[in-house]
């Protein structure tokens, strides 16, 4: 797609930012699948990632971009499709004692992901229906 048409379309109608948020909600469903799977397991730990951070940083203007011509070439300035650091929580507040999963826990972020992916996915369908339309003159 030609970069104008690309920039007029899909960048100024915050699809990027629908589409990651999307991507952000479904890594940290599986991280909370993993923890709620090991519940029992002993000696196991917690995994998550600063979602809001990530999230903010995803959707901020990098302050230094460089430019790639070889596939050797190192990666300069902040690079926003890098996946978020996963972090292991060796101990909480309201662990069980066998590792530091908290089923009571996890089960509320759980919903609490599943309200945010459901709101990026229906206005991200609702950007692609608006797309649709235009193009098609309704």
């Amino acid at each position: 797609m030609d970069n104008t048409i690309r920039t007029a379309l899909l960048d100024k109608t915050n699809i990027k930012h629908l589409s990651k948020l999307a991507d952000l909600s479904a890594l940290k469903n599986k991280l909370i699948a993993s923890n709620v799977a090991n519940v029992e397991t002993p000696g196991y730990q917690r995994k998550t990632f600063d979602f809001d951070r990530t999230l903010r940083k995803s959707m901020e203007e990098p302050k230094l971009r460089g430019v790639e011509t070889h596939p050797k070439h190192i990666p300069l300035g902040d690079d926003q499709d890098r996946p978020p650091k996963i972090i292991h929580v060796k101990h909480s507040e309201n662990s069980t004692g066998i590792n530091s999963v908290d089923i009571d826990q996890e089960m509320s972020e759980m919903s609490q992901n599943q309200l945010i992916y459901q709101f990026g996915s229906k206005m991200l369908s609702r950007k692609f229906n608006g797309l649709t339309s235009a193009i098609r003159g309704e």
